[in-house]
Formats: C-alpha cells, structure tokens, sequence
C-alpha cells in the first residue's frame, strides 16, 4: 500500500479508484503548486505515453487527472519528484 502526504496550504487532493484508473481532484491554493502542477502535466505530456496521465482543469483552476491503474505508482514518485507531495512511503 502507498500512502502519501501533502501541504494543505498549497493543496488539497481528493483520490477516487476506478475500475481501470484513478482519479485525482486537485484544488491548487497556491501559484507556486499551480505551476508544480503544471511542470508535471507538462512533463508526462511529452512523455511517450499519452494515455498515462490525462489532465483537465474547470474553469475554478481546479485540476482533474485522471491516472491509469497500472501507471499509478509512477504517477506518484513524478508528483513527489515535482514537490507536489511532501512524501511518499510503502507499507504492507
């Protein structure tokens, strides 16, 4: 199981799991995530996968990614390495 944490005063993240995917809310509370966030769309955009990881984002700047199953874990280290987690641990 993976478990991660992140700054409530920058963002709040609800995670919902879907038969093939997941789904990520994220409400920014910050310019500097807003653009973390950014930095990491960008970065799995231009990644060869193009079904990994899509983005959207309502007209409130609240984000939705949606996130492949078998992508999830990849998914989390990208947002931990772009400071948009504060951690990320395993536990069994």
């Amino acid at each position: 199981m993976v478990t991660y944490t992140y700054n409530e005063a920058f963002i709040h993240i609800e995670e919902t799991q879907n038969e093939k995917d997941v789904t990520f809310r994220v409400e920014v509370k910050s310019e500097v995530m807003r653009d973390r966030i950014k930095e990491l769309r960008n970065y799995l955009n231009n990644d060869k996968d193009y079904t990994d990881a899509l983005f959207y984002t309502d007209q409130q700047g609240v984000f939705e990614i949606i996130v492949r199953n078998d992508y999830y874990l990849k998914f989390l280290t990208e947002a931990f390495r772009f400071h948009c987690l504060e951690s990320l641990s395993w536990s069994e």
